[in-house]
């Protein structure tokens, strides 16, 4: 797990141009609080992209930080700002910045306007001009994206888009677009190439019907689909540049509902899309193709199958076909690497179904509204052995963030797969939707504090998979389930028939992930922040395992270790294993001066309004006592005051701060007193003793604690060699194929031992007894040859057992002796299997197993 090595640094200082970035100029309006999540940190690399208002901020934060440290060493200061200024024509405050795949665009999102830039050439960020860039922006739907309509949630570039460049859009009232910008050609910046209407997708019988959004102006009625279908988050599946991502999983969008329904469209491709030449993308073509044609062959061999289900089976079928027998183009990126680019299939429909809304099973789980949505897929991902095609299974996890700073981590083991709308032709039969749970591992409860917050978000984690960062009012919190994920994606990427539903429960039942505040969300006056902004991860050898964010438009950020995967505990979880204390590290971040300490005075950049326009002339004049004059002194008199007032409290608590700094002092020096005389006794080197005796007491003080330090230390290795035997045996081994088939034999004799059963192995071609017959005719063997024996001891005239025949001692001494050594080997037997038993996950009580 990743430990906080050092907060904000102090090239991000108010002083520095590192944290000037970031603050508004003076005068300039700050963004409503109401404006939602908020996405105003956008990164390319180590260079940084910040929004302030309707004007964006751009630098490299690697070069802020190396120049930082060379005026350090030449002790200079330098007030040049090492920051541009990126202008565009924005109607509204930023409330979003994403910025595409490949680095060359960036989506510009306000409240209810979307705009895409070309971003500028990182060398310019050498030049010696500090004056401001104007961005070359276009308008994404101009009568899409108004103010008249829905406010947008999610901008969100298509993992799988040709060059990167495909955009996908959705509003509050359920609305996804997908646009291919190309700016050689500017209709497709305002006509989308795919428009989705949720509302009426969902309510939609064959894939003939209209499904785009009503136009601008166009009257709406009332439908119940208007609060259900409320759009809180949207994100895809996963990425492909992964190995074994599962090939539905990028083309699988993700949209959480505000009233906590959760659904998917699946395949969501553009007309035209790409796959990069890697590992991931040969993964994803063949997990895609095996698992088409395993469900088709299901289906096939199912005398059971729906209509609807062949349907979707074929049109699976017919859509891989189109992928596969197509000719892709292949192209070269600027970066060298090349890519194939397809088609979308046109075989079936281009909208998807609407797949949902998934349930959560749950008993204990309450109603709750969603904030946002990361979604991640599992490596399911098996090799091929003997020529057989390689298999993946299309589950994932889906995290979903609370209003409440709940997060809700649940599995979804069966998958989504692509589905269409029922065809028109042939007069198929209605749709028919199935149930689809999702199975609810866990749930991390952040704060303690119930109110509920809209403006939190998620961040997925640049160093590992399956983390993630939360940003939310009391701070950042960085949140990992790789403790448990990894073991379920080994169960379903190698399942083992034998005991799975018992090793899966126990991987549940033990599913717990890490969690830790990495920083806080406070303001200034030590009370939650409403201005929180979503934070952004860089990885970067100069930079290191960097986070960053804004509270109040002021940088926080935090350095992180950056974990290893090398599967042993780290310190601190062996230290709560043990019971062991480990040393106070109280980081914390540097102490900053009050913001008002560096902000102008209101009644200087204010100053020309206190005069009214009709006494402008008369102000200039000698001064005279009039009620004109009166007023203009009152109302400088209070503009004063608030500044003067803003001034006394900033200064009160710098000066608290400096006296707690010299009380924390003067405790550091009284405490390093301490230890000087602690250390001076245990080495000898007290005052009292000298010479030859302070030479033989100090020899032996020494040795007495080094010998004590030794025996502690072997005492610590021996433990922590027994947990860590203890922990790696935890697990178990794997199963052997003679104890899987040793396992298979007792299940099928504890079935046999039903009388339902009618052969031994449960095999309908069987011709085995099973063993209840077996066991009866067994006992009517036995009545038979009671009654056989009483027959014949009454015609002989003789009582049972009157008989008495003598068997020499030897013979009875050797006959003992081999009875004892078959009954202990049969203990030995029963007690081994005993333990494979257990070993197995099957409870078996000890007098059982005496």
């Amino acid at each position: 797990m990743a430990s906080v090595i050092s907060h904000t640094p102090p090239w991000l200082n108010r002083d520095q141009a590192g944290g000037r970035m970031f603050c508004p100029k003076p005068g300039q309006a700050k963004p409503a609080a109401d404006l939602g999540r908020r996405r105003t940190i956008a990164t390319r690399d180590t260079e940084a992209f910040v929004a302030v208002g309707t004007e964006i901020r751009w630098a490299d934060l690697a070069v802020l930080k190396e120049e930082w440290i060379e005026s350090e060493k030449a002790d200079r200061r330098e007030n040049r700002s090492r920051y541009r200024t990126l202008r565009a024509a924005l109607p509204l405050p930023i409330t979003q910045l994403v910025v595409s795949p490949h680095g060359d665009y960036m989506a510009i999102a306000t409240s209810h306007t979307v705009h895409i830039a070309v971003l500028p050439d990182s060398a310019l960020l050498d030049s010696a001009d500090n004056d401001p860039i104007r961005l070359r922006t276009f308008q994404v739907g101009p009568t899409a994206h108004v103010r008249e309509e829905s406010p947008v949630v999610s901008l969100i570039w298509h993992p799988l888009g040709y060059f990167g460049r495909c955009l996908v859009t959705v509003t509050r009232d359920g609305v996804v677009r997908l646009w291919e910008v190309n700016r050689s050609d500017r209709s497709t910046f305002s006509e989308p190439t795919l428009s989705i209407d949720l509302k009426k997708l969902a309510n939609a019988e064959n894939d003939k019907q209209n499904l785009s959004p009503s136009k601008l102006g166009a009257s709406k009625g009332f439908s119940p689909d208007s609060f259900e279908l409320e759009v809180a988050s949207a994100c895809f599946g996963d990425y492909p540049e992964q190995e074994g991502v599962h090939g539905w999983a990028p083309m699988t969008l993700w949209i959480a509902m505000v009233g906590g329904g959760l659904y998917a469209l699946c395949p969501l491709l553009p007309r035209k899309w790409q796959l990069q030449e890697s590992a991931g993308a040969w993964t994803l073509l063949e997990t895609l193709a095996t698992s088409i044609n395993a469900d088709e062959e299901a289906v096939n061999l199912d005398s059971a199958a729906t209509e609807d289900q062949r349907e979707t089976a074929q049109r699976q079928a017919s859509w891989l076909m189109d992928i596969i027998y197509s000719e892709p183009m292949v192209e070269t990126l600027p970066s060298g690497d090349s890519i194939k680019a397809f088609k979308r299939p046109a075989s079936v429909p281009a909208v998807p179904l609407l797949q949902g809304p998934f349930s959560i099973s749950s008993p204990d789980l309450e109603d709750f509204e969603t904030s946002d949505i990361i979604v991640f897929s599992l490596k399911t991902f098996s090799e091929s052995v003997d020529d057989a095609p390689a298999e993946g299974l299309p589950g994932a996890v889906v995290c979903l963030l609370t209003d409440t700073s709940k997060v809700h981590v649940c599995l979804d083991l069966l998958g989504v797969v692509g589905r269409w709308l029922p065809s028109s032709v042939g007069g198929m039969a209605p749709l028919k939707r199935y149930a689809h749970d999702l199975m609810l591992a866990e749930t991390i409860l952040l704060t303690d504090d119930d109110s509920p917050s809209f403006n939190q978000s998620i961040t997925p984690d640049v160093q590992t998979d399956f983390s993630f960062f939360v940003s939310q009012a009391r701070g950042t919190f960085y949140i990992s389930l790789e403790p448990w994920i990894r073991t379920l994606e080994s169960e379903l990427a190698e399942p083992q028939r034998e005991g799975l539903e018992f090793r899966l429960g126990r991987t549940l039942d033990s599913a717990t992930s890490k969690v830790e505040q990495c920083m806080s969300g406070l303001s200034e006056s030590g009370s939650p922040s409403d201005e929180v902004n979503a934070c952004v991860v860089f990885a970067d050898g100069n930079l290191g395992y960097f986070v960053l964010t804004t509270v109040e438009n002021q940088p926080r950020a935090v350095v992180l270790d950056a974990p290893e995967d090398d599967g042993m505990p780290s310190k601190r979880e062996l230290a709560e294993y043990m019971h062991v204390a480990l040393p106070s590290c109280d980081l914390r971040a540097a102490y900053q001066p009050p913001q008002a300490l560096y902000e102008p005075l209101h009644f200087i950049t204010n100053m020309g309004s206190f005069v009214p326009a009709r006494h402008k002339a008369s102000s200039r004049e000698q001064l005279r006592l009039s009620p004109a004059n009166l007023d203009i002194l009152v109302t400088a008199h209070k503009a004063l005051s608030r500044d003067t007032s803003t001034l006394q409290k900033a200064v009160a608590e710098l000066f608290v701060r400096c006296q707690r700094l010299q009380d924390e002092f003067r405790d550091q020096i009284f405490r390093v007193a301490q230890l000087v005389n602690r250390v001076d006794t245990v080495t000898g080197n007290d005052p009292a003793m000298s010479g030859s005796e302070l030479e033989a007491y100090a020899s032996a003080k020494i040795e007495e604690r080094l010998d004590n330090v030794k025996a502690k230390q072997k005492a610590l290795n021996d433990r922590y060699e027994a947990i860590r035997k203890k922990m790696a045996s935890v697990g178990g081994a794997r199963v052997t194929e003679k104890e899987a088939a040793f396992f298979e034999e007792l299940q099928t004799l504890e079935r046999s031992l039903e009388s339902k059963a009618e052969t031994l192995t449960g095999d309908q071609d069987g011709s085995d007894e099973p063993v209840w017959q077996r066991r009866e005719r067994l006992t009517k063997l036995k009545e038979k040859l009671k009654t056989q024996v009483a027959q014949m001891v009454q015609a002989d005239g003789q009582q049972p057992g009157s008989g008495v025949a003598k068997v020499p001692s030897h013979s009875r001494k050797h006959e003992q002796e081999e009875i004892d050594r078959l009954l202990h080997k049969e203990a030995d037997l029963v007690e081994s299997a005993t333990d494979r038993l257990r070993i197995l996950g099957i409870s078996i009580p000890q007098t059982a197993a005496k």
